[in-house]
C-alpha cells in the first residue's frame, strides 16, 4: 500500500511541477525581451526620407505594403548578409515583386547593388539576398532597400513601393560577449534588440515564427518598433509629416496584431 501511495504522490508532484513550469513559461516568454532600444540612431537626410509606404494593396486592402524596418531613422545591422522582411497586403492574386538595394554614395546617385524578382504572397515575406560566398553589404556604409509590387505591367505608375535605410556597423564587444552565452533565438533577439540592432533582432524572431507570420517575439518587436517611430517632439514635423508618421505607427501595430 505504501508503494502504491508513493507512486501516485510522485505522479501528482510531477504533474504539479510540469504545470507550474508551463505557467511560468507563458508568463515569462512575452516579457523576456528587454525592449528594442534604437538609442541615438540618426535620421536619414531629408532627401532620403520616406513615409515607409502608404499606398494600399493592388486591390485597395486595409493595410499597405510595409517594410518591417525603421523608416524615420537609419536601422542598423552587424551582418553583411542581412535578412529583409516586409508585409504584403492580402490581395486576391500573386503579383510580381522586386527587392532592390542601393548604396548611398556621397555626392553621386545611389548605386544599385542587388535586384531580385519574385512573386508576392500575403502576410510576412522575408529574403536574404546575399549568399555567404559574396561580398554582401559593407561596414560603415549606408544603403536603401526598396520593395516594389507591380500591380499592372501596363501601368508602372500604379506600382506600390515601400523602402527603408540600413547601415552596417561593427559588432560591439558587449553584444558578442552576451551572444556567446545565448542558448536560443529568443535570447539572441533580446540581445540584438537591446543593442538597437533591428535587422538582427527581427531575423532571430522570424526563425521562431510560422511561414508568413511574425510569431509572438516578432509581434512584440514590431510594436516596439512602432513606439520608436514616434517623434520626440511634434514641433519637429510638418502637419503632412506628422500625419504620415502617425499612419506608419498605426500600420506597424495593425501588422503586429494581424500576423502574430
Amino acid at each position: 500500500m505504501m508503494s502504491i501511495q508513493w507512486f501516485f504522490n510522485k505522479r501528482i508532484n510531477i504533474k504539479i511541477l510540469t504545470s507550474c513550469a508551463l505557467s511560468l513559461t507563458l508568463i515569462v516568454t512575452p516579457a523576456v525581451l528587454a525592449g528594442y532600444a534604437p538609442g541615438d540612431q540618426k535620421s536619414p537626410p531629408r532627401e532620403r526620407k520616406s513615409d515607409g509606404g502608404t499606398t494600399r494593396g493592388c486591390s485597395g486592402g486595409d493595410m499597405p505594403l510595409t517594410v518591417l524596418a525603421p523608416v524615420n531613422y537609419i536601422g542598423r545591422t552587424i551582418s553583411r548578409y542581412p535578412t529583409f522582411a516586409w508585409f504584403v497586403p492580402n490581395d486576391s492574386a500573386s503579383k510580381p515583386i522586386k527587392l532592390t538595394i542601393y548604396e548611398w554614395v556621397p555626392g553621386a546617385k545611389p548605386q544599385q547593388v542587388r535586384e531580385i524578382s519574385l512573386q508576392s504572397s500575403p502576410g510576412i515575406m522575408k529574403l536574404s539576398p546575399f549568399s555567404n560566398s559574396e561580398q554582401g553589404l559593407q561596414q560603415e556604409k549606408q544603403y536603401l532597400w526598396q520593395v516594389v509590387i507591380n500591380c499592372d505591367p501596363d501601368n508602372p505608375s500604379g506600382d506600390i513601393v515601400s523602402e527603408a535605410n540600413i547601415e552596417v556597423v561593427a559588432m560591439p564587444a558587449a553584444v558578442q560577449s552576451k551572444l556567446n552565452k545565448a542558448v536560443n533565438s529568443v535570447d539572441k533577439a533580446n540581445i540584438y534588440a537591446e543593442a538597437g540592432l533591428w535587422y538582427n533582432a527581427l531575423e532571430e524572431a522570424l526563425k521562431l515564427a510560422q511561414a508568413s507570420k511574425l510569431g509572438e517575439v516578432g509581434s512584440i518587436l514590431l510594436k516596439e518598433l512602432a513606439m520608436s517611430e514616434a517623434p520626440k517632439t511634434t514641433s519637429e514635423l510638418s502637419p503632412k509629416e506628422h500625419s504620415a508618421r502617425a499612419k506608419q505607427i498605426e500600420n506597424l501595430n495593425q501588422i503586429a496584431d494581424s500576423t502574430r
